[in-house]
């Protein structure tokens, strides 16, 4: 019983604490900002914090009157809603930007609290997608940025939609705690994920700035990418559920989209583990196919490819800047062919390289099973595979080529 009310204690802190952080707003020029206080209050206090200055805007008690604290180019374009307790500017401007602060009171007691800081942007446009597996490293663009403006970097909590600054200038990072995984590059103002982890695929903004005034905002959205897991008949797999955290209610459950194959041997049938991995004692073919697991809103999504026993890779010698052609030798005896990259930089892990983003110097011909490397480097050395599939998605057979630096020995005179 204790334990139960410590945790809940804990939980209203946790609350408590997201509730009081402050709240960060982007808003376009032009457009709108309510701000919506609680209703059976005596009074409000809205003010705005200009440097070390602050100024009263506008009490809710005298809002209209002649005494009025609003200045008059707010007074226009101020609209209040009684019935919700609602105070609206419109077509805001870059000097409306500030932080502010909400305070009300109930019997001479201040009931409620919340401070907001509103940037207004010239221009907002909604980015891309970018993808990531965890433990990769990651760029995400700053689109409009230039060498002579300014950019900061803020990131969403996903679970509370609150926004925290990562990094305040190009070169200082504001998260102590993520410093060394957060960097922004500088030339181009991308901001750099390393170890992507499960706190990190969230949405971003990216904000770049004239001195103190917004020229735009850009927003990025870091989603989880599928992970290619590759096995041969007979082995073990293990698909790891790495998004769970202290505050999930529920345990992460796995489904499958090949969920007709499983239970017809009872041997082959996957279990979770006590990490809440989901374990594959022996391996058939049928056990190829895309498996997620989800909890509380997230998911991470595995694509396992089980193909018959391979024999051994061939191996490629290369040298700094040649051009390398790898052939795929079985890709006339199926339907379609994939490759893929299980590279020495990437500890081990297998990228497809068709989503591959450091992989741009590499041209797949997919009329004649040929994969070409341009200009290869050190950091191209790894073990390419060239997945064949029939018309079910089931790998049929897979060709290994290694690429390994040629390494010249010394020659003594």
């Amino acid at each position: 019983m204790a334990a139960v009310t410590e945790l809940s204690f804990l939980l209203f802190a946790l609350i408590n604490y997201i509730h009081a952080q402050e709240r960060i707003i982007i808003q376009k020029e032009r457009s709108s900002y309510t701000f919506k206080l609680p209703e059976n209050t005596n009074s409000c206090l809205i003010s705005r914090s200009v440097g070390e200055e602050k100024l009263v805007l506008w009490n809710t008690s005298d809002l209209w009157s002649n005494s009025s604290s609003v200045p008059e180019d707010l007074k226009l374009r101020l609209v209040s809603s009684v019935k919700t307790s609602s105070y609206t500017i419109l077509n805001l401007t870059h000097s409306d930007s500030g932080r502010y602060r909400e305070e009300c009171w109930t019997e001479g007691n201040v009931t409620h609290e919340n401070n907001i800081t509103i940037t207004v942007c010239t221009t907002s446009t909604d980015g891309r997608y970018i993808g990531a597996i965890f433990g990769e490293t990651v760029d995400l663009p700053c689109e409009g940025a230039a060498d002579n403006l300014d950019v900061q970097w803020l990131k969403q909590d996903s679970r509370y939609e609150t926004w925290s600054r990562v990094f305040g200038d190009k070169t200082t990072s504001v998260m102590d705690n993520v410093r060394e995984r957060y960097q922004v590059v500088t030339d181009i103002s991308d901001l750099r994920v390393s170890n992507v982890t499960a706190t990190d695929v969230t949405e971003y903004r990216c904000l770049v700035m004239n001195q103190q005034q917004c020229v735009s905002s850009y927003t990025v959205k870091l989603r989880l990418r599928y992970e290619v897991i590759y096995h041969s008949v007979g082995e073990t797999a293990v698909l790891p559920c790495t998004i769970t955290d202290s505050t999930d209610e529920q345990p992460p459950r796995w489904s499958n989209q090949i969920s007709r194959y499983l239970g017809q041997q009872k041997q082959t049938v996957p279990s979770v583990d006590q990490n809440y991995s989901l374990v594959f004692s022996s391996l058939m073919l049928n056990h190829s196919g895309w498996y997620d697991c989800k909890v509380s809103g997230r998911r991470q999504q595995y694509y396992l490819v089980v193909c018959p026993k391979f024999g051994p890779p061939a191996v490629e010698l290369f040298s700094e800047g040649e051009e390398v052609t790898l052939r795929c030798r079985d890709w006339r005896k199926g339907w379609w062919h994939h490759w893929f990259i299980k590279s020495h930089r990437t500890e081990g892990r297998i990228f497809s390289l068709m989503s591959n983003q450091r992989m741009s110097r590499v041209s797949w011909y997919y009329d004649n099973g040929i994969l070409v490397i341009s200009n290869i480097s050190v950091g191209d050395a790894g073990e390419y595979w060239c997945a064949v599939y029939d018309g079910v998605s089931q790998c049929l057979s897979i060709d290994r080529t290694v690429l390994m630096m040629q390494m010249f020995p010394y020659h003594l005179y």
